[in-house]
């Protein structure tokens, strides 16, 4: 039967007049992509093409970064970011064709608004097949709501009261978190634009390298060798032991609970230019070498922290957020945030 088997939220890391706001290195395409990879955790990814409606005014460059982070074809259909738009998608995703579909909105109000406040967030709904008991109705959205976002988070909080609760993940609920860091309007607002004028002097990767690496960089793929069955991270389609190359095993490594092995502190003066506006700023970022899995381990730019925060032995989770601007566009690339405790 068909039917909802998740639904995801997740507010911006930032904080400002009461409200959650996009942290630095966040924008609606890293606020999307969180809630859409909170929705799919733990699916099957086999079952594909995957259908996805973005709800609302999401940016089209969106559209062509959906299969590097779902990991599958994608079908996009585009609905209104109204709390009417909200319900007809959903209703089609429960009434759907054969296949998981995912209904996605995202709201990134303006820092200075005068209305009233509410959080920047995305949230993701996922729906497919299951043996379990479905739902009968599609999920009622409230008419009254005055975007999708805010209809979603009322849906929610009616909903996870019943019997679907283990399927609503994520910070559904408006609170202040830990984690979240003071975000000024200007800090906010001069990242939205990215420069074009930056030269690389160290940490340039050419456009078409970028591209072809983002299943590695924002879903830790890596290759298993069915002869020695050792992991090649990232993977490179060739075993890093014995050379293989046919019949490799694609797998993904965890994302979150990555143990700290080490870490640096980046004070201005060594960051590779494209981390010059970053570094002016903000001042020294901390880098930590974190494994994500037996014999496996990345570099990650630590984020929603400040230096000396996150320690050897500490565990740390990583979410999508941007790196740097670069001709004439931003680079995404995964980041370690603190584990909550």
């Amino acid at each position: 039967m068909r039917t909802l088997l998740r639904a995801a939220a997740y507010r911006a890391a930032g904080w400002a007049d009461g409200r959650a706001v996009p942290a630095r290195d966040e924008d609606a395409f890293t606020i999307l992509a969180t809630a859409l990879e909170r929705a799919l955790d733990g699916h099957d990814r086999a079952e594909l093409p995957l259908e996805v409606d973005l709800v609302g005014e999401v940016p089209t460059s969106v559209e062509a970064e959906l299969p590097a982070i779902t990991g599958s074809s994608v079908r996009v259909l585009r609905s209104a970011g109204t709390a009417r738009g909200l319900s007809d998608a959903l209703a089609r995703a429960h009434e759907g064709q054969e296949g998981p579909s995912l209904v996605v909105a995202v709201e990134v109000p303006p820092v200075s608004a005068e209305t009233e406040a509410h959080d920047a967030a995305g949230v993701a709904f996922l729906f497919g097949e299951s043996e379990a008991v479905g739902r009968a109705n599609p999920l009622a959205v409230d008419p009254e709501e005055e975007s999708a976002v805010r209809a979603a988070v009322s849906l929610a909080r009616a909903e996870r009261g019943g019997a679907s609760e283990t399927a609503w993940v994520g910070d559904w609920e408006a609170r202040e978190r830990p984690l979240r860091r003071p975000v000024g309007a200007v800090a906010t607002v001069t990242a939205a634009e990215p420069r074009t004028d930056l030269v690389s002097q160290g940490a340039y990767v050419p456009r078409a390298r970028y591209r072809e690496n983002l299943p590695s960089r924002w879903r830790f793929l890596a290759d298993r060798c069915p002869d020695c069955r050792t992991v090649t991270f990232p993977a490179r389609g060739r075993c890093r032991r014995c050379g293989r190359t046919e019949g490799l095993i694609r797998l993904a490594l965890p994302r979150d609970d990555a143990l700290v092995v080490a870490t640096t502190v980046i004070g201005s003066g060594g960051q590779p230019t494209e981390f010059d506006p970053q570094v002016e700023a903000l001042g020294p970022y901390e880098v930590v070498l974190a494994e994500i899995a037996p014999g496996a381990r990345v570099t990650l730019q630590l984020t929603d922290a400040v230096p000396g925060e996150v320690r050897i032995g500490d565990r740390v989770d990583t979410l999508l957020r941007r790196l740097y601007p670069l001709e004439g566009e931003w680079r995404y690339g995964r980041k370690a945030v603190p584990r909550p405790a």
